[in-house]
């Protein structure tokens, strides 16, 4: 492959995550809402992992607080491992 080809399909992978994960969002979004309008009468958990520096701290609340936290973490570890992932990449590059 030329080097603007290899240039190309490297940029083009990060947007293409990009717009992946926004669709994902949006499609998230569109569930809860439709849910919302359907059921009501639901039980929400939450759960999050604030990075301040070097520190997590890590908050849940609900019924199903613990699975809310795993689930938030076990995401947390994939982003980094994604943005180790990609920034190898592009230093590759």
């Amino acid at each position: 492959m030329a080097d603007t080809e290899v240039h190309e399909a490297i940029s083009s992978f990060p947007l293409n995550l990009f717009l992946i994960g926004f669709f994902l969002m949006f499609a998230g979004v569109i569930v809860l809402v439709v849910s919302a309008l359907l059921g009501g009468d639901g039980t929400v958990s939450e759960g999050a992992i604030i990075f301040v520096g070097p520190i997590p701290i890590v908050l849940g609340a609900g019924p199903h607080a613990f699975f809310a936290v795993v689930v938030a973490a076990v995401l947390t570890v994939i982003g980094f491992i994604v943005f180790l992932w990609m920034r190898r990449q592009v230093s590759k590059g």
